[in-house]
């Protein structure tokens, strides 16, 4: 039993619930009946002190007239003697005096026989007293000669029966005089009166309250313990179970059940919460050793990545400068060849003028292409610098548009230029010209024979969004940012005409350098099988004029 109070927290809290509730109801029962019983003592009390003062009262009547005359029929006294000196002579009647104490002695005698109380007046200054004190009376008439007044009360058992016994003094008035001369002064402590109120009744109304008021906090104790476990069960004895339970769980599977946890659930909890924290130390332990090691390789591994930066860097610088140079190599010689083309073309002094066309297509791509390579090879090193100038966007579309429009006409494209509103901004009119005529050519590229390009300019929230809408195959949406990559093309993804084949794959990259270089940004709108809409942006400026050479940081 002591172990399972031990291991139950249930066990511990039911117990001490029901020694706090027997406690406190006991108190509060002893005080609840000692006060029941006060209440009835006082009650008892009020009526013997009632009972006092009436004596008192018909006593001091009596002393204030000396003496009442009382008549008894029959020429006898109401005391049952002769008088020979009745106070006054009416034919069959004889009278005789009747003083305080012989009133009070026959009202006593009177009040016993209606067994309902009774009292008794005595005294000790005489030893022929006909009613001697007994021992309470004697107790009492001590106490009031030596001073004090109060009344003296007392609960006793007489016959089997309880009593409530209540004495209280009686002083010396001047009429008493009249009668008592010796040993009486005003003032003092003549006798007492006793009186006697049977308590039997009271006291087994008493006990019988005392009975019902047990039973009934016996009962609300009970009712109260029962109400708080089933409480305390759901809101507190149950989660501590899972808790518990949980803890076996995590200790069967932290430990293997190798660790033995003593006392009750909580205790439990607590000591493994003690093991898991000294399991987490030794694990701390361990992971510092791990990553102290991991450490020293990272370190090692940092040097040797920034020893490998540093090369990569030097390589990159050397392809940089390598493709600057073979730019500039390449495109003199093609320059040449151009312009020696241009001239063949113009005499007309070629058999074949279908060979020089395609010389010259061909020469105009290398040139188109290396100079997209040498401005790319300035974009990566940050020597590229912008030329800003206030410049009418709408009229530098329109120029691309005029330039490209014999490609155009080759596929019988219509292309629409529609601006909205004042185009004006501070651009490199270069370099924009650059990124309209990259995303123009491949619109045209891609369009179908017959078809449509729309070239929409307009403003929202202080920056121009440039708009060329093509009506092509359309781009897949998981191609949308890798198109603008270098040297990225989609797959599959080819003229529907066969014309301007092949491509270098760097233009849109070009494209988005440069537009990100005008703090703008691009991007594209398509789905396959609708067309696509390449988007860009530049801030918008109300500079009238501003001209600056800005390094474009790509």
């Amino acid at each position: 039993m002591f172990a399972r109070i031990r291991y139950r927290i249930s066990l511990k809290y039911g117990i001490i619930t029901i020694v706090v509730m027997a406690v406190v109801f006991g108190m509060l029962f002893f005080w609840v009946s000692g006060r029941h019983t006060e209440l009835i003592i006082q009650q008892v009390e009020k009526q013997a002190l009632i009972l006092y003062r009436q004596i008192v009262l018909t006593r001091q009547w009596v002393s204030d007239h000396r003496f009442v005359l009382v008549a008894g029929s029959g020429g006898q006294a109401p005391d049952g003697k002769d008088h020979p000196d009745p106070a006054a002579d009416v034919p069959g009647y004889a009278y005789t005096r009747i003083t305080p104490a012989g009133l009070t002695r026959q009202l006593s005698r009177l009040a016993t026989g209606t067994k309902m109380y009774s009292f008794n007046l005595t005294s000790d200054s005489r030893p022929d007293s006909p009613s001697p004190p007994d021992a309470f009376e004697k107790r009492a008439l001590e106490l009031f000669h030596n001073g004090r007044r109060s009344p003296l009360k007392s609960i006793e058992v007489q016959n089997g029966q309880h009593v409530f016994r209540y004495a209280a003094p009686l002083q010396v008035r001047p009429s008493c005089l009249a009668c008592h001369q010796e040993n009486f002064t005003v003032g003092g402590i003549g006798g007492c009166i006793s009186v006697l109120i049977p308590f039997e009744k009271a006291y087994q109304a008493i006990g019988r309250e005392r009975m019902i008021l047990f039973f009934t906090m016996a009962a609300v104790a009970l009712g109260s313990v029962v109400v708080l476990f089933f409480f305390a069960r759901r809101m507190i004895f149950n989660p501590i179970h899972r808790i518990k339970d949980l803890t076996a769980q995590l200790r069967s599977e932290a430990f293997n059940d190798q660790v033995a946890l003593q006392g009750d659930e909580l205790k439990e909890f607590a000591g493994l919460c003690h093991l898991m924290n000294q399991k987490m130390k030794s694990y701390h332990k361990e992971l510092e050793k791990k990553i102290a090691e991991a450490t020293r390789d990272l370190s090692r591994t940092n040097r040797e990545l920034a020893r490998a930066n540093r090369e990569l860097r030097a390589l990159n610088k050397a392809r940089i400068e390598f493709f600057s140079e073979i730019s500039h190599e390449l495109r003199t010689p093609l320059t040449s060849i151009k312009g020696a083309v241009d001239i063949l073309a113009r005499k007309g002094s070629c058999p074949e003028p279908a060979y020089i066309d395609i010389i010259k297509k061909n020469t105009d791509y290398l040139i188109r292409t290396i100079v997209d390579f040498l401005d790319y090879s300035r974009l990566e090193a940050g020597r590229l610098e912008l030329e800003r100038e206030n410049t009418d966007l709408a009229k530098l579309a329109a120029e691309v548009i005029a330039a490209r429009r014999t490609e155009a006409l080759k596929k019988k494209l219509r292309i629409d230029l529609l601006p909205k509103g004042c185009c004006t901004v501070s651009i490199d009119r270069h370099r924009i010209y650059q990124v309209l005529s990259n995303l123009l050519a491949n619109a045209i590229k891609f369009s179908p024979v017959g078809g449509k390009i729309s070239v929409v300019i307009e403003e929202k929230d202080n920056y121009l969004h440039v708009h060329v809408m093509d009506q092509g195959p359309g781009i897949d949406r998981k191609y949308h940012r890798a198109v603008f990559e270098k040297f990225f093309q989609v797959p599959g993804r080819t003229a529907p005409d066969g014309l301007f084949k092949g491509s270098s794959g760097i233009g849109l990259a070009i494209c988005k350098a440069l537009v990100k270089a005008h703090g703008g940004r691009i991007w594209v709108e398509s789905q396959p099988g609708s067309g696509s809409c390449f988007v860009f942006t530049i801030a918008k400026t109300d500079s009238k004029s501003k001209q600056g050479k800005n390094a474009a940081n790509t």
